[in-house]
């Protein structure tokens, strides 16, 4: 007696391309930040790495439209952008030490 083919479908759904889009988002974005910002400028190679990425998210995105369709994936996405914001600020802020006032 063979299962019913709708049985395994939805009970083990995969996240493996929003996983993979988050993590290629997370390290490009670090190594981007970490490359291009400093306490005087933001270097033009920031952008062009962002660039890049709106370019490869849309890519992704577009090729697994069946996945990113859910609710739940929305939101998991949406809040790894927050995340990438987050990360921004403690890697091109915090850790240069922008805000410590020089002596004269």
């Amino acid at each position: 007696m063979n299962p019913p083919e709708s049985l395994f479908k939805d009970r083990h759904y995969s996240l493996q391309s929003l996983i993979t889009l988050i993590t290629a988002n997370y390290i490009v974005f670090a190594m981007a930040v970490q490359l291009s910002v400093s306490c005087e400028r933001i270097h033009w190679f920031l952008w062009v790495a962002l660039a890049g990425l709106a370019w490869y998210n849309y890519y992704t995105i577009r090729r697994n439209q069946e996945e990113f369709a859910e609710k739940k994936t929305q939101i998991i996405y949406a809040i790894s952008l927050a995340g990438m914001a987050l990360l921004y600020y403690l890697l091109g802020v915090v850790a240069l030490h922008c805000n410590v006032v020089k002596p004269l």
